[in-house]
């Protein structure tokens, strides 16, 4: 995204608003505040809360310690643990705080700690959250939410993988491949291998390196590439590929190639 932080947050968050909405993922809400004067006591939630801090700092004090976030910190915090946030400046404050029902990810995963996120978990927090703002395609935002619920998530030496599930995901490998010219759900897959989502997610990964749907878009945008050196209009590589318009084309090979349809073509026929 080619903006500042600061008009990222400006165009995100009203000045002295607070705003809760349900994201279209079910079992995710979404609470957006910059600069609201409303003093916390100490509570729990429900749901996990996963977060950003744009703007500013706090205290986070839990049942035994205290940890301190600023701009551009990350923060985790599991159901039910008490806490209580404190910003340090109510007039220089602004986060994003996404919750999730603990019925959504059930025994995938299980988180007992509070933490902090940097680097590299900072960045794909909050590339989450910017596609939040633009993506509406349902099945691509859940594929990033469990990604990253995997990576934040406790950890456990333990767990072993079932018999026959390499089998099964490549099984989801070549359903991708032969389905590239349609828009492939996450249920669909569940279907097909008899796996959970997080599962499939979790060990396509060790196969392949990323995620199903990454994978089907880079194919796509590979069979995109191909249909384009044949001569076929832009548009109809749109249609017939299911990207949403021509501007996500462009914008995924140009990821992928460093250029743009059009410029790739131009240097063809040079």
């Amino acid at each position: 995204m080619e903006r500042s932080q600061e008009e990222f947050i400006n165009g995100m968050i009203p000045d002295g608003s607070m705003e809760f909405s349900q994201s279209i993922i079910e079992g995710v809400e979404i609470k957006l505040c910059r600069n609201d004067p409303h003093i916390y006591k100490h509570h729990v939630h429900n749901e996990l809360s996963l977060g950003y801090i744009l703007e500013g700092s706090t205290d986070l004090t839990l049942n035994d310690r205290t940890i301190r976030y600023q701009a551009g910190d990350g923060v985790v915090i599991p159901p039910l643990m008490t806490h209580r946030c404190a910003p340090n400046d109510s007039k220089h404050w602004a986060y994003i705080m996404f919750f999730i029902d603990p019925d959504y990810y059930g025994d995938a995963v299980w988180f007992d700690q509070a933490k902090k996120l940097k680097g590299d978990e900072v960045k794909k927090l909050k590339s989450f959250i910017e596609q939040m703002l633009y993506e509406r395609n349902r099945n691509a935002l859940e594929t990033i939410l469990i990604e990253l619920l995997l990576e934040f998530a406790e950890t456990d030496s333990t767990v072993t993988t079932a018999a026959g599930t390499d089998e099964k995901i490549r099984a989801v490998h070549d359903y991708l491949i032969d389905h590239v010219r349609d828009a492939v759900s996450l249920e669909e897959l569940e279907r097909l291998s008899g796996l959970n989502k997080f599962s499939i997610i979790r060990n396509f990964k060790k196969i392949y390196v990323t995620t199903p749907a990454a994978y089907h878009l880079q194919y796509r945008v590979a069979e995109a590439k191909r249909l384009l050196k044949e001569g076929i209009d832009v548009f109809d590589v749109c249609d017939e590929l299911k990207f949403y318009d021509q501007a996500h084309l462009i914008r995924e090979f140009k990821k992928m190639y460093g250029v743009t349809p059009g410029a790739y073509l131009e240097q063809l026929n040079e």
